[in-house]
């Protein structure tokens, strides 16, 4: 499947959505996030596709959303916060939350400029991957006067600490990849020209882990934040009643007692 501004291809179990609006840096105009909502919903039903890829064309991963490319829809006499906070309940917010309950694990191929709703995108993946060109910019407090959104203030804090998050977000400046990498930010910087190979080797590995674990994992660890150590610990406790069920576990063992590669998907 193809559209103008947004691309998505499968092959060997592997989804690729790339944003294609290089011209202005892969920002993401209504129809774009429309259709990355309808396609993450597609690709949440598609049980022949195991993994996901996020990526973008040309220069850039994504810049966010281009305020001001066109008029936003609402009600006569609406003012823009309020039309846009209905957008964000409508398509923005359920992009986030949808890839947060994917069943299937989630790679960013972070390949440029990454800017405002662009970052939020990129942390919403299970494993980000940057170009060592690549770079992060919270332009949302010192251009615009607002917060950060799609998730970004629940997840940047939790990954690079309170300090470099205040200062990241207050102060603007770019995040180089190499330091998005040592802060904890993505999982690896890597050259330019490996980018590519890199990702596609890490999402076939991850297409071929045990199904659904990824969302597993990422609700754990989601919980993981709310709860106290022994809320935690019984939530452990319940998810171990199920998987260890699950014919997941009975495969992984079995491959484990026999030295061999386990085949979560056989028959």
């Amino acid at each position: 499947m193809t559209t103008q501004e947004i691309l998505f291809t499968v092959d060997q179990h592997v989804a690729t959505v790339t944003f294609n609006r290089p011209d202005s840096l892969n920002s993401l105009s209504l129809e774009v996030v429309k259709d990355l909502l309808a396609l993450i919903r597609r690709i949440a039903t598609d049980h022949d596709i195991r993994a996901l890829v996020l990526t973008g064309t040309g220069r850039g991963f994504c810049t966010g959303w281009q305020l001001g490319s066109a008029p936003l829809p609402g009600l006569p006499g609406e003012s823009f916060g309020v039309s846009q906070a209905h957008l964000m309940e409508e398509y923005f917010n359920p992009v986030i939350s949808e890839l947060h309950d994917l069943s299937i694990p989630i790679v960013a191929a972070v390949n440029g400029v990454t800017a405002g709703a662009g970052v939020s995108l990129a942390l919403a993946a299970d494993v980000a991957i940057a170009a060592s060109s690549a770079n992060f910019v919270l332009t949302f407090a010192p251009k615009l006067g607002i917060v950060p959104d799609l998730g970004a203030t629940w997840k940047l804090p939790r990954l690079i600490g309170w300090g470099r998050t205040q200062a990241a977000t207050l102060l603007g400046d770019k995040i180089s990849a190499t330091d998005a990498a040592a802060w904890g930010m993505v999982w690896r910087c890597v050259a330019d020209d490996e980018l590519a190979a890199a990702v596609l080797e890490t999402a076939k590995r991850l297409a071929a882990g045990p199904p659904g674990i990824a969302r597993e994992v990422r609700h754990a660890h989601h919980a993981a934040y709310l709860n106290s150590l022994g809320e935690q610990l019984d939530y452990e406790r319940q998810r171990q009643k199920v998987l260890l069920d699950r014919r997941s576990f009975r495969e992984g063992l079995a491959a484990f007692a026999e030295k061999r590669t386990p085949d979560f998907y056989r028959g």
